[in-house]
């Protein structure tokens, strides 16, 4: 059972079950170990298949960027990557351009599936800051404009929804908000996220 109270959220562990962590296949429970995360300021921390797509090799990620004022103008400070087996923080601060660039060829490759929410400031800083043009991109910011409008919903000009908002809605993935909430502080706590 979860209650808001202002900001506090009270939880009974029981009522919770965690999308955050891998789960075996055909839908079992989840293994005994979250996914690990890894800071990344050297192109080599990376995996091989991300720094060289190849077509015999196509991959599925989730994408994100955190940054300053992220846009054209802004200062990009994190790429996130999120592979099935483990998390890449890609720190553009300590790694610098070279690092950013290094990430270029996966970033542009037809070969590998960028899946992102709200994709506009970060293609721009991306592309404005160091030349780079996101190619196989899933925005499901759009996805979810164009399900609305197809469901025959009135979509506004400033049609918009939260990645939380998109993750808690029943029609789509259903997730407690309580659960995304308890993921966010716990990223926030290792100062990896700026929400």
């Amino acid at each position: 059972m979860v209650q808001s109270h202002g900001f506090l959220l009270l939880f009974s562990p029981d009522s919770l079950s965690s999308p955050f962590r891998p789960r075996k296949a055909g839908g079992g429970k989840p293994l005994d170990h979250e996914v690990p995360i890894h800071v990344v300021t050297e192109p080599s921390q990376l995996p091989a298949e991300f720094l060289n797509p190849s077509a015999a090799k196509q991959l599925i990620i989730g994408f994100d960027c955190e940054g300053v004022d992220l846009c054209r103008h802004g200062t990009l400070c994190v790429m996130q990557l999120a592979f099935p087996d483990a998390i890449y923080l890609v720190d553009a601060i300590k790694g610098g351009e070279s690092l950013i660039r290094a990430c270029k060829p996966a970033l542009e490759s037809s070969h590998i599936t960028k899946v992102i929410h709200d994709c506009k400031r970060d293609s721009e800083a991306l592309y404005f800051q160091f030349g780079i043009k996101l190619h196989n991109v899933v925005d499901t910011q759009i996805a979810y404009s164009q399900i609305e409008e197809q469901e025959g919903r009135t979509r506004l000009p400033d049609d918009y929804i939260s990645f939380v908002g998109l993750l808690a809605d029943p029609r789509y993935c259903g997730i407690l908000y309580v659960v995304v909430f308890i993921y966010i502080v716990r990223l926030r706590s290792y100062n990896l996220i700026f929400v």
